[in-house]
């Protein structure tokens, strides 16, 4: 087995999670003739349901604040109550919140088991969602579940304060002697960490717990995609506390992870997405989270399908090597495209949804891997002959066709017409100068908040000597771009293309 521990932090994280383990689970096969086309061993332990019958649990540790959990809140100080309820012999008063009640779609999967369950997974209803867990799948084990205490305070953005609630978390549950360890100790091959978080609520959090994490595994693999905050450098309101908050707290997480990651994948928030210029086959609302992190995990799901292939070759290391090969360089840019019906065309694989940060100008990209899915004959021959006019070739160039992506009940209807199956899908990892464009913006918002002795660095509690090196920091990515497109290729040893 190569086992990879997932870790998702925040709201929009969770929301994506979610459709990305509904996605594994739709892999599971029931049947003895069936063949899964994932290796579930890598992504999954073996636990229990509610019911205590065995089943399979993410291989995943989940934070967000406690409220956000919908019906799979939990309660830390349960044990300690009763344990002080045992000792006391006075009177007790226990308050308790009311319990979230089940979803509406958690009553739908309970009503599969009835007579008309194949009525209702042809027409699923559409179902109101309140929170991430209350469109999920697939059954969590207890030690995955992390609800941070909710603040009284907007700590949104503030970087300092939320390194101080992963200490404070960390300290009060033994976040890493507990549930981490274990995690990682209970692998027979354990491969490294795949991570999604949003940087806007727990940047400060995730870098702390990438620290610690880090002071025992220096050579273990990390990948993590980071979902940036809403506010860009470039459309930012100069003087305004929280865009400043807000972008200081990126270019923070931003040296952060390439301080710690191996890789990172930089997501824009989804108002910033570069969205195709023809008429898209799918529709989202603007601010539906359900929607748009179905989109996001579609694609971030696909990109890094070769991952968890049963049979598969790759590895986390091997992956990231390759996309990496020039080893200065920390970020990657995720693209793709939902496709439900009909042939595939060329601008369907080249005009497509750009959710990283990325510049017009073209250039030649260092690497790139592809997966498409569900594409047949003619779509592959359409794919082909598109690659054929890219700079890239083979072992830099590395294609994988894969089944189409299932869609499950939980997914959100944006289609036209009835409720596919399955759709044809493509998605891309790649590592280009490009995706340095938004660092000059960045280094150069925190260079003017520091000339201008911006009153947000204070309220951050951050110094002006940290606060200078933050920029240089960001100028030397930068320079490590420029500096590696002027380089020679002098060869490289990769994995075979896949076919």
């Amino acid at each position: 087995m190569r086992e990879i521990l997932y870790i998702q932090a925040g709201s929009l994280s969770n929301y994506t999670g979610t459709h990305f383990w509904n996605t594994q689970e739709s892999y599971f096969a029931y049947d003895e003739d069936d063949v899964s086309l994932a290796d579930h061993s890598i992504s999954f332990r073996e636990g229990r349901d509610p019911h205590n019958y065995p089943t399979l649990c993410p291989r995943l540790l989940v934070f967000d604040q406690k409220s956000n959990f919908g019906s799979l809140a939990k309660n830390r100080s349960t044990e300690e109550d009763v344990s002080s309820v045992s000792t006391w012999q006075g009177k007790v008063l226990r308050h308790e919140k009311e319990r979230v009640p089940q979803s509406e779609y958690q009553a739908f999967l309970e009503a599969e088991n009835e007579p008309n369950a194949l009525e209702l997974d042809n027409n699923p209803p559409e179902t109101k969602v309140r929170f991430w867990s209350d469109y999920s799948r697939v059954f969590f084990d207890p030690k995955s579940i992390q609800p941070v205490p909710d603040t009284q305070e907007n700590a949104e953005g503030d970087w300092t304060a939320s390194q101080e609630i992963f200490r404070q978390y960390d300290k009060d549950v033994e976040l890493m002697e507990g549930p981490v360890r274990l995690a990682i100790e209970e692998c027979d091959n354990f491969q490294g960490v795949q991570m999604m978080h949003d940087t806007a609520t727990f940047g400060g959090f995730s870098h702390a717990m990438l620290r610690s994490f880090r002071e025992e595994h220096r050579k273990t693999s990390i990948m993590t995609f980071a979902l940036l905050s809403d506010v860009m450098p470039n459309m930012a309101e100069t003087g305004y506390v929280p865009y400043t908050r807000g972008i200081i707290n990126d270019s923070l997480c931003l040296q952060s992870l390439h301080e710690l990651c191996d890789l990172t994948v930089p997501v824009l928030a989804p108002r910033y997405w570069r969205r195709p210029t023809r008429t898209p086959a799918f529709y989202t609302e603007a601010k539906n989270i359900h929607q748009l992190s179905a989109v996001l995990s579609a694609i971030a799901e696909s990109a890094t399908l070769p991952l968890r292939l049963r049979g598969g070759l790759d590895d986390l290391d091997s992956y990231i090597g390759h996309l990496k090969w020039r080893r200065s360089l920390p970020f990657a840019h995720l693209s793709g495209n939902l496709l439900p019906g009909g042939r595939v065309s060329r601008a369907n694989v080249d005009d497509v949804i750009q959710l990283s940060p990325h510049s017009e100008e073209r250039c030649t990209p260092y690497a790139r891997r592809e997966v498409s899915r569900g594409f047949a004959g003619e779509d592959i021959n359409v794919y082909k002959s598109w690659t054929e006019m890219s700079e890239l070739r083979h072992p830099l160039l590395l294609s994988h066709h894969a089944p189409s992506y299932p869609i499950q009940t939980s997914f959100p209807d944006i289609f036209p017409g009835s409720r596919p199956k399955s759709i044809k899908l493509f998605s891309s990892m790649t590592t280009s100068p490009s995706t340095a464009a938004c660092l000059p913006q960045y280094a150069t918002f925190v260079q003017d908040a520091v000339s201008r002795r911006d009153v947000t660095l204070t309220a951050m509690d951050l110094e002006d000597d940290d606060v200078k090196e933050l920029a240089n920091v960001l100028w030397q990515i930068v320079d490590s771009y420029d500096d590696s497109s002027k380089e020679e290729d002098n060869g490289m040893e990769l994995g075979e293309d896949e076919e």
